[in-house]
């Protein structure tokens, strides 16, 4: 946005550009957490006894939201990590 279309628009376009801009970064964020999840699946499948789902690997907020969870804390996803490394039988 340059200086005179900030300077021109009204606080609610300016609130639309601003919350446009702020979805736009959080898909961004989004994305590139999903494909780091979908790599450490394919690393971590060929060491697996049983098919793994992402979501065994990482559930991410976004998961929850999508399934009507609540939010795990970082620690939540840390223990549920180590859980099913132990359960695929690779620790």
């Amino acid at each position: 946005m340059t200086v005179d279309d900030f300077c021109q628009c009204t606080p609610s376009e300016f609130r639309a550009v601003y919350e446009g801009y702020v979805e736009s970064e959080q898909r961004r964020e989004r994305s590139a957490w999903e494909r780091a999840r979908m790599q450490c699946v394919t690393i971590l499948q060929p060491y697996s006894k049983h098919p793994l789902d992402p979501r065994d690997v990482f559930r991410f907020k976004w998961d929850n939201e999508a399934d009507g969870e609540e939010t795990q804390s970082t620690e939540e996803i840390w223990a549920n990590f180590d859980r099913v490394k132990k359960e695929q039988g690779l620790q």
